[in-house]
């Protein structure tokens, strides 16, 4: 076993956040109380490569708003949907991990969409991209029968989830997407195959290349969030600024933020989340303005 260096400390952002494990807990826990308290429909298959299942929570029934309710999206052919894919460095995390953010998207009248990949090293970084945009195509012809209006899909991802997402819509065969909301990601992979990363993912210098977002093509979508927190390493919150300019280069709306009193971790347990400052951030990305906004 080799050594580990300053470069993989890099790629550790467990290094510099505060309770990643207690934030970890938080995920399955606010998790579990979506899938208790919503009508899930869960494990779906959007493909037949292994991992290739996502957890669906259907929007809420529209409602007359009284008039201290949160305004939510406005109705059309079906419901819009919050689209999330996770991380865990492409070898760990799962779509149990990633509903704490049902109940916030179902509340302003979203559905909710966590999508699984499968992992490393059982699957290669291309196979987890294709499988990506294989679940936004299953979406973008399937979701109605959810109630999705396949016109209105919005995506997020966290971490690995961040650049699957921005590599997967990158290709022509994506359907494009309203907004993506690109947290704490990786976008260029030159240096990972020469980090503890790549024990399990296994990348050649060329795949690196082949699939770092900042040598695509722009994204299929309207706009672009990007996120990090401020206690993140220095080559996540590098990559965030170099993907920025990219996106700027090809004409994508982007805004680019580094999120006080957040890390890599906890970041993401704002989505949706009108208790919080970048939680109303992400609403407004959305196009909704939340409540209590200030």
């Amino acid at each position: 076993m080799r050594e580990r260096g300053p470069l993989d400390d890099e790629y550790a952002p467990s290094t510099v956040a505060r309770d990643p494990a207690g934030t970890l807990r938080r995920y399955r826990t606010r998790g579990d109380r979506a899938r208790a308290r919503l009508t899930a429909h869960p494990a779906v298959p959007y493909g037949a490569e292994r991992g290739e299942r996502c957890h669906v929570f259907p929007a809420a029934p529209p409602h007359p708003p009284a008039a201290q309710d949160t305004p939510t999206a406005p109705t059309g052919s079906g419901a819009p949907a919050l689209v999330f894919v996770h991380g865990g460095h492409w070898q760990e995390s799962g779509i149990d991990d990633a509903c704490f953010a049902a109940e916030n998207a179902v509340a302003h009248g979203y559905a909710f969409v966590a999508v699984g990949y499968g992992l490393a090293p059982d699957r290669t970084l291309p196979d987890m991209i294709a499988s990506v945009r294989r679940a936004l195509r299953w979406l973008a012809g399937s979701g109605s029968r959810f109630g999705i209006d396949p016109e209105r899909l919005h995506v997020a991802g966290s971490s690995a989830g961040a650049h699957l997402l921005a590599a997967a819509l990158a290709d022509g065969s994506a359907p494009r997407v309203r907004t993506a909301c690109l947290l704490s990601g990786l976008y260029d992979l030159g240096e990972i195959p020469h980090t503890y990363v790549n024990d399990a993912l296994g990348l050649t210098d060329r795949l690196a290349r082949e699939h770092s977002p900042v040598r695509m093509s722009a994204p299929r979508c309207d706009a672009v969030l990007l996120a990090a927190g401020r206690h993140e390493t220095r080559t996540y919150l590098r990559q965030q600024e170099d993907y920025a300019a990219h996106l700027a280069a090809h004409a994508v709306p982007v805004t680019a933020q580094v999120v006080p009193d957040r890390d890599h971790f906890d970041l993401p347990l704002d989505l949706a989340d009108p208790a919080t400052p970048f939680g109303r951030t992400t609403l407004a990305h959305l196009g909704l303005v939340a409540a209590h906004q200030n």
